[in-house]
């Protein structure tokens, strides 16, 4: 009987060599994916994932979530998997052990065009390209230099705030919109302080603040190219792609005048001069909207959280008001050397932050595998950080849902992203005009606490004020601030 063999017929080989390989990796992946150990995940619907479990205020749907799944979990948004992180340990653990992992940003179609040609310091990815432009904000941006260089702008446009204020006051029961005040005002510093302008320009602020209400709107859509990504022609027939371009289009044309408006050594200026003669490789403009547009959302939401939380508990504003007093006395300004005296001013600024954070920072995982909290996270993988649970983590936080500046007295603890406080963000990629913002804060919040005293409208009860939120780029208050301003008696008059 004739014997064959592999060696006879080189299909055969062929065949069984191939077959052997296929069940070696079916083999294999299907060993690595009995050993992976994934974070938890709500059970998903097919196609809509977990869209059905998120409400208009994402970031207490997914608090909701992760009191049941904990502080590592999946959720599917449409065919898009988010990692979502909703404690104190686990940030601390992503900050301290995986930072450069979860330092880049997720693509997300509607700040798409904040990247202008890819070279914006917001939107980058991280790399030594990254760390240049970071350096540029580092210097120009956060550092005390910086802030001092535009002291003077600012105490202009505080001081016309106040006269404002002042001749409403006089109007005896006369209500003022605080949200539009706020907006203005810090729309107003930021325009001078990029161009370097002396004088204000109350046209070009209100074409701004024009177009900020398109952009909450834009932020507001639902974008089909973020949820299912193999989709986003359907954001052409749906207007959100028009309604995209029409609306950055705008925001370029802004920039394009605060470009050709500007004065030496003005923010503008500096960043053009680096670009051109220092050889500093970033898109001007893209750097501008994305460094504008943030700072005026957070800076102007912050201020009116802060006098929200004030009129809600008014023993807070009255210890406000007697330290401000006890510090500046009769003067009729305020300097900067008192407001660094003011430490419970600056402990309620902290715990506003705290309780009214921005919303959910995304990031996205660099291209390798790691391990997070006993879990493995895939590469790539697009990330939610709840700075809403994050700070009020009842592990980290005694009574974490009421407002307690005093907190902060006993604990000192600073916008690092650590100890379960991340209101600027966390780690490499936190917001670079930290130093700028909280400037800002302290003098326009020391001047009002001195100047003023607050009330609601037709004399309604504290408890009675709405502090219910929206969310759209930034949460913020559903309905705007609107209170009657005392002037208060004294000297300071």
């Amino acid at each position: 009987m004739e014997q064959i063999t592999f060696n006879s017929n080189p299909f055969l080989l062929s065949v069984f060599a191939l077959f052997s390989v296929f069940i070696f990796s079916f083999i294999k992946r299907n060993i690595k994916s009995r050993k992976l150990n994934l974070p938890p995940s709500p059970p998903k619907l097919p196609f809509i994932g977990n869209l059905h479990q998120i409400g208009n205020l994402p970031h207490k749907s997914l608090y909701d979530l992760s009191l049941k799944y904990g502080p590592f979990m999946f959720v599917n948004l449409g065919t898009t998997r988010y990692l979502v992180v909703s404690s104190a340990s686990a940030l601390e653990e992503i900050t301290k052990n995986h930072d450069i992992t979860f330092s880049n940003r997720p693509a997300i179609a509607s700040l798409d065009p904040l990247k202008g040609n890819g070279k914006d310091m917001v939107y980058h990815p991280y790399g030594d390209h990254w760390k240049q432009l970071r350096k540029v904000g580092a210097l120009h941006l956060s550092s005390k230099n910086a802030v001092n260089r535009f002291h003077t702008m600012r105490e202009e446009e505080i001081s016309n705030m106040m006269e404002t204020i002042t001749n409403v006051s006089n109007v005896k029961g006369e209500e003022i919109d605080m949200s539009d005040m706020f907006n203005t005002v810090v729309t107003n510093i930021f325009h001078r302080s990029y161009t370097g302008s002396y004088k204000r320009d109350d046209t070009t602020t209100k074409k701004f603040l024009d177009w900020d209400l398109k952009f909450k709107n834009l932020m507001g859509y639902l974008s089909v190219e973020d949820l299912f990504s193999g989709l986003s022609w359907i954001d052409r027939f749906t207007g959100f792609t028009t309604l995209r371009k029409s609306t950055y289009s705008e925001l370029h044309g802004f920039m394009d005048k605060l470009i050709n408006e500007r004065e030496k050594e003005s923010f503008v200026d500096v960043l053009i001069r680096l670009r051109d003669e220092d050889k500093v490789d970033y898109d001007v403009k893209a750097v501008m909207e994305g460094t504008f547009v943030a700072a005026i959302e957070s800076v102007a939401l912050e201020l009116e959280w802060l006098l929200s939380e004030l009129i809600k508990n008014p023993e807070v504003l009255k210890k406000a008001q007697e330290e401000v007093q006890r510090v500046v006395g009769t003067k009729a300004k305020i300097s900067s050397a008192e407001i660094e005296q003011m430490h419970y001013l600056r402990c309620i600024i902290k715990e506003s932050l705290r309780l009214h954070p921005p919303g959910i920072v995304p990031r996205q995982t660099s291209s390798k595998w790691i391990k997070l909290g006993g879990y493995d996270i895939p590469p790539n993988t697009k990330v939610l950080v709840n700075l809403f649970a994050v700070q009020c983590d009842p592990k980290d936080w005694e009574k974490p849902s009421e407002f307690i500046p005093e907190r902060f007295m006993e604990k000192n603890i600073e916008f690092m992203g650590n100890q379960g406080y991340a209101p600027f963000g966390f780690g490499r990629r936190n917001c670079p005009g930290i130093a700028y913002g909280m400037a800002l804060l302290e003098d326009i919040f020391a001047n009002l606490l001195y100047r003023f005293d607050w009330k609601m409208p037709d004399d309604s009860r504290p408890e009675k004020l709405s502090m219910e939120e929206v969310s759209q780029f930034v949460v913020t208050r559903k309905y705007p601030l609107k209170l009657v301003p005392i002037l208060r008696c004294g000297d300071n008059e």
